[in-house]
């Protein structure tokens, strides 16, 4: 026998995912770019060219941005838009870090590996904001 899931059941779903997502741009953002940057991190900025008006600002402002980003994604503010930027730019971040650290693949907390949850996570809250409440 087979239930179907309620349309409270598919809310809370989408919710829990959303905010599941929203954390790891936030918690990425604070943590390793804003309170405790490595120096390992700092060599990605120098060694991509990607930055102003300096590594360390840059890493301060893009871990601003993620968290900014972060919250947007919790609220729900265009959270179909919101999922849809989240994966466009956890793939070129993806690309940027594998092109210039491509010993990151090997990393024991398996960055890559949490991008594939995190894509599962925004395809749900992709499909089910489409629905209407």
């Amino acid at each position: 026998m087979s239930t179907l899931p309620t349309p409270s059941t598919l809310h809370h779903l989408k919710l829990v995912c959303r905010w599941s997502l929203g954390f790891v741009w936030i918690w990425e953002g604070l943590v390793p770019k804003i309170l405790g940057p490595t120096e390992m991190q700092r060599q990605l900025v120098i060694e991509s060219g990607l930055y102003w008006p300096d590594p360390d600002r840059f890493l301060f402002a893009l871990g601003i941005a993620m968290i900014a980003f972060g919250l947007v994604l919790c609220v729900g503010w265009f959270e179909r838009l919101a999922a849809l930027a989240a994966s466009v730019a956890m793939s070129l971040l993806i690309c940027l870090v594998v092109g210039f650290r491509p010993e990151s693949l090997f990393d024991m907390h398996g960055g890559i590996a949490k991008d594939a949850c995190l894509y599962a996570a925004a395809w749900v809250v992709w499909v089910l904001g489409a629905r209407k409440e």
